[in-house]
């Protein structure tokens, strides 16, 4: 054994600690982002590190038949993704069933699938979207996108890998570019989402590392054949008058000259990488981005055995890199969800992000990465399986249960439940709220289950046309609308915009002015005979203004009343409008079974429930409007169907405890069937 030439490291330390600097700048722009904008740029270098990884793998196993090529090359790659990938989940769905709001579940039951296919990086929806703008529900596995791209890629790479090696060499460097050239094309010609997302627009980068390990290759092989010391000093004697040939006949001089200029030169892209990367404010991603994936290519050309990358602590934080990124994403979401602006508890959540991940690599994925193939598989099959139930389960525990909705009935209540039975429905009708408010019967424009929809399937005989708008109560109510009014319409138009009301913008944002405008111009392009208007109150409780203390001087009632001069412009017989009630604690939904269960009494959990701000100056202002209506408005009150004339309060839930609303603030299908007499009547009065 020669003592003074120690064996190398496995793999190249230098680039552990350029993944390092990635996870920790990736770590930055997720907690605080507000300090590290440009750290989005980690994920970029972890493409190209992949591209790296990936080449390496190929040209091990480029000499092997194409099957095998293939086949070696998904068994080592899935053999390290695969079971830490699929344990996160697994241990996600758990916390998030146990610890992580109502309102979370429904969508993240949606994206665990996603990720277990490995298709985050797809468009989203506007369900979606809608959930994100409600900020209720913070997706725990967005951060899975870039191992979407990446195994997507996986399955490309192979191709592309073998038709570069069936060129001659000299051509295959002009391939990749060629490849990288339109794929860096398409990232800056297609919308910037669809960009950021796209395997096929992310392709250049990946190219990069591939092309840095096959230069990396020709690099070692000449550092190999150079001569050693001995054979140095011949070649010297021989041709020390002739220049030229020196330089020919003793490249390891020249060579040494290289590495030493080379890794100076490594420090200062180093350097300048690691500044971009932290920089304090937001830089052009159309700029530094490519800058970055560039570079980061050029420094791991000419990193190899950087005393600075090569450091045990950036090395180790290498090692735990994958763990790191898997596991601190779902505990920032929590946090977000159920502490946000506690940044005590946002740096407990970044600490024990790096301790999980630290037990993880230590005790599991160290564990798996020593098993054979066959047990990989075996673990891989048992930990997809356990996956696809608790991410199912609710589903499953339908089917076992039978408790399917039947005819017109929503909420599939029966007289023989109990407190139990009350229990697991309040937790499930929050939990699938979203489900509620798309409506079967009803044709969208786009894929939302809010925005404008045309219902289908109406009687011949009806004779109106009907349009129901609102925010998204509007959607909210549209079953049992459809149900009730149906047989009456020969169309029915309906309209949802999530936290905008009709009369009023609401909170004045851009999103409700533009809905403001669009509620008119469509109900003046539809000229309907009867129109609905189904809202929870937001905006129009406000106090009056400062200084004002009539109608006629309150802005709010003043907008209020032009856009409803406005509608019933365009209506033919009647405009209904839902008058408010209060709204609720969401947080007590949960709490109801179990008060009733302690004897408390209901005029408490009333009191615990309700959130009477606002409610009457609504009132005030919708009782205002019918004056100015011109005998063209009715108004709707759900009042005499939730107050209890004996406590004096409102009260949204039955005697067993069956809740009225569902955390997302909106009529539970038990609150929907309590009032579904109200429009039986005005149905059939129409």
């Amino acid at each position: 054994m020669d003592l003074s030439n120690p064996p190398k490291p496995s793999k190249r330390l230098d680039l552990q600690g350029i993944r390092a600097l990635a996870i920790i700048v990736v770590l930055g722009f997720h907690f605080y982002p507000e300090y590290c904008p440009n750290g989005y740029l980690g994920v970029d270098q972890f493409f190209v590190l992949s591209g790296f990884l990936m080449c390496m793998l190929l040209k091990r196993a480029e000499n092997q038949s194409l099957c095998q090529l293939v086949s070696l090359f998904y068994s080592k790659r899935f053999k390290r993704i695969l079971p830490l990938y699929l344990l996160v989940i697994l241990v996600s769905m758990i916390c998030l069933y146990q610890y992580f709001p109502n309102t979370a579940i429904e969508t993240n039951q949606e994206s665990a699938i996603h990720a277990l296919l490995f298709v985050s990086n797809r468009p989203k929806t506007d369900q979606e979207d809608y959930f994100q703008q409600l900020s209720l529900a913070v997706d725990i596995f967005t951060h899975t996108w870039s191992l979407s791209v990446e195994i997507q890629f996986y399955f490309l790479i192979p191709f592309i890998f073998m038709v570069s090696t069936a060129l001659p060499s000299k051509f295959q460097y002009f391939y990749y570019l060629v490849i990288g050239l339109l794929s860096s094309t398409l990232f800056y010609t297609l919308p910037s989402t669809e960009a950021f997302n796209s395997v096929l627009a992310r392709i250049w980068q990946f190219l990069i590392g591939m092309v840095v390990y096959l230069l990396s290759n020709q690099k070692t092989e000449i550092k190999y054949q150079a001569l050693n010391n001995e054979e140095e000093g011949e070649c010297k004697k021989l041709l020390e008058d002739e220049e030229s040939q020196e330089v020919d006949c003793c490249p390891n001089e020249k060579f040494s000259k290289f590495l030493k200029l080379s890794q100076r030169f490594s420090y200062m892209i180093l350097l300048v990488v690691t500044m971009v990367n932290t920089f304090p404010l937001t830089l052009p991603p159309a700029l530094v981005r490519p800058f970055i994936t560039i570079s980061t290519g050029l420094l791991m050309l000419i990193s190899e055995d950087s005393l600075i990358l090569s450091n045990r602590f950036l090395t180790y934080i290498g090692d735990i890199s994958y763990s790191l990124y898997l596991i601190h994403w779902p505990i920032y979401a929590y946090w977000k969800l159920t502490y946000d602006g506690d940044k005590y508890l946002l740096l407990c959540a970044l600490v024990s992000s790096v301790v999980l991940a630290v037990v993880t690599f230590e005790f599991f994925e160290k564990w798996y990465l020593k098993l054979s193939s066959t047990s990989i598989g075996i673990l891989v099959v048992v930990m997809f399986f356990l996956n696809a139930v608790i991410i199912n389960k609710d589903e499953i525990s339908d089917n076992l249960e039978t408790i399917r909705s039947n005819g017109s009935n929503l909420d599939n209540v029966t007289d023989d439940m109990t407190l139990d039975d009350a229990a697991r429905l309040n937790h499930r009708w929050s939990i699938y709220d979203r489900k509620f408010l798309r409506v079967p019967s009803c044709v969208y424009e786009t894929k939302s289950h809010l925005g404008w929809c045309r219902h289908a399937g109406l009687s011949p005989s009806g004779k109106y046309r009907i349009a129901i708008i609102g925010n998204s109560w509007a959607a909210n109510h549209a079953r049992m609308f459809y149900q009730e009014c149906g047989h009456k319409a020969k169309s029915i138009m309906q309209g949802a915009a999530y936290g905008c009301e009709p009369l009023y913008p609401s909170g004045n944002t851009e999103l409700c002015k533009g809905n403001f405008t669009h509620f008119e111009e469509r109900i003046r392009k539809e000229n309907p005979d009867y129109a609905f208007i189904f809202t929870r109150f937001m905006s129009i409780g406000d106090p009056f203004p400062k200084g004002v203390t009539s109608f006629d001087k309150d802005p709010i009632y003043q907008t209020m009343k032009k856009q409803m001069l406005n509608f019933i412009a365009n209506i033919k017989f009647k405009l209904y409008i839902l008058d408010a009630i209060p709204r609720i604690n969401r947080k007590v939904i949960e709490e109801i079974v179990p008060l009733i269960r302690n004897h408390t009494d209901f005029e408490t959990i009333d009191n615990l429930y309700i959130k009477p701000a606002n409610f009457e100056m609504a009132r005030r202002r919708n009782a205002e409007l019918i004056k100015d209506c011109n005998g063209k408005c009715v108004l709707v009150d759900y009042e005499p169907e939730f107050f209890n004339n004996s406590t004096q309060t409102f009260r949204y839930f039955d005697d067993r405890g069956f809740s009225y609303w569902t955390d997302p603030l909106h009529l539970s299908p038990h609150g929907i069937e309590k009032i579904r007499h109200v429009w039986t009547d005005i149905c059939t009065d129409l």
